[in-house]
């Protein structure tokens, strides 16, 4: 989510983390392409990568199994393929999402997310860029916005000029 040139999904298929398909969303149409380009081999393979210009706040979940294989949290969204635009329908194990402190209703968000999915999120304390508009002053706030079973991850990370918070854990 918010996975802007998609440099993470290379990290995750070049390291020994078993992946088997990354799907990136991003509101800006600019990302598309050069997140596909970054990530061509993939994208190449039967569209093991994919980016999307969506909304994250649009994300649709179905709380019914699926018919096909009866899993439950099926994700519908939209992207473009040959240029035209088309439906298309996953069920992610993971959500990723290293930019919330750009999320302005983070709460609404989050609560779309179906529970006992495997989240990981990152914020910061950086206030003073102003598209930071759901910064945390600290690790125990964002715990507190995002509840999760767990965490099994929570930690800081001290840069310069501000701190980088992440959480891993069950929804």
């Amino acid at each position: 989510c918010a996975g802007w040139y998609a440099t993470l999904a290379t990290m995750l298929f070049e390291s020994d983390i078993k992946v088997d398909k990354i799907r990136s969303f991003d509101i800006d149409k600019t990302c598309v392409d050069i997140a596909e380009t970054f990530n061509k081999k993939w994208f190449m393979d039967d569209w093991r990568f994919k980016a999307s210009t969506v909304d994250i706040m649009d994300f649709e979940w179905s709380e019914k199994p699926a018919p096909s294989d009866g899993t439950i949290g099926n994700f519908y969204y939209m992207t473009e393929a040959n240029g035209k635009q088309v439906q298309m329908k996953d069920c992610p194990d993971t959500i990723i999402n290293t930019s919330c402190e750009h999320i302005e209703n983070f709460a609404e968000w989050y609560a779309k997310i179906p529970d006992g999915k495997l989240v990981v999120l990152q914020s910061n304390n950086y206030y003073e860029v102003e598209e930071h508009v759901n910064c945390v002053k600290d690790i125990k706030e964002f715990g507190n916005m995002a509840r999760m079973t767990g965490p099994l991850y929570a930690g800081e990370l001290e840069l310069p000029k501000y701190k980088r918070f992440m959480l891993i854990g069950y929804k």
